[in-house]
């Protein structure tokens, strides 16, 4: 079976976790998932959650995702100068539909600023920016302790979890596969974690932190977390992002 995702810390935990005869691991930039299943029909993919606004043909899992409630996160806020100036705010990494849409909600709602977004592509940032760094360069190149977690600001508004990356596929039977297969990840991730850490490609204090917070990740959904991720699209309705509410399509 093949299994389409990200590449960032989160997935690769996980693809150190799960039994890799049985899933084949393809990576590719988060916010183009959802179209290569459109042509890998029979495919797991781990999309960006507010995809499914574009995708909602799709099955989601009702019972595995990456949700966080808590420091760690995929996402990151600096501020220049420790200064909140809210005018302005530039997006680099692996930028999602997530990383987009909720940071103008939460400028909007938590800080009632309308923040101009932009995204940098260069390969450094630029001094004196407002940033929101998505993905590892968080814990390579940034001092990310100083940052304000993406996740922590999200999950506060919610009033829940917040669901960064949902299982999806085409097809339901797929997902009622890929869910036998998985069993309770979270537990053996927890069991594996101290092997799984010297593998990746991240400084100590990096490794440190994550294995600190791993308590704040969540790889499996519970009921709180299906609420969570209902709330996050009635969010969008609220802020005329979406037109309409709609059902998302759960595999129980």
């Amino acid at each position: 079976m093949k299994l389409i995702t990200p590449k960032n810390f989160f997935t690769s935990v996980l693809a150190e976790a799960i039994n890799k005869n049985e899933l084949e691991l393809f990576f590719v930039e988060a916010s183009l998932i959802g179209k290569e299943l459109e042509y890998n029909t029979s495919a797991i993919g781990l999309i960006p959650s507010l995809d499914l606004i574009n995708h909602r043909n799709l099955f989601v899992s009702s019972k595995y995702a990456v949700s966080f409630d808590g420091m760690l996160s995929n996402s990151f806020f600096y501020f220049h100068e420790n200064e909140r100036r809210f005018e302005k705010i530039t997006l680099r990494g692996d930028v999602s539909l997530n990383d987009i849409i909720l940071t103008k909600i939460l400028f909007s709602e938590r800080f009632s600023s309308q923040a101009e977004i932009t995204l940098d592509t260069g390969n450094a940032p630029t001094k004196g920016k407002d940033y929101l760094v998505v993905g590892d360069e968080n814990y390579s190149s940034w001092d990310f302790k100083k940052g304000i977690s993406f996740s922590d600001e999200v999950s506060d508004m919610l009033d829940f979890p917040y669901v960064n990356f949902v299982f999806v596929s085409p097809d339901q039977n797929s997902l009622n596969t890929f869910h036998e297969l998985i069993g309770q990840i979270d537990e053996t991730i927890e069991d594996k974690i101290d092997t799984i850490l010297p593998i990746l490609n991240l400084p100590d204090k990096a490794k440190s932190f994550i294995k600190e917070n791993l308590d704040s990740l969540y790889y499996q959904m519970t009921s709180n977390e299906t609420e969570a991720l209902n709330e996050l699209i009635r969010l969008l309705f609220y802020h005329g992002i979406i037109e309409d509410l709609f059902d998302v399509k759960f595999v129980y």
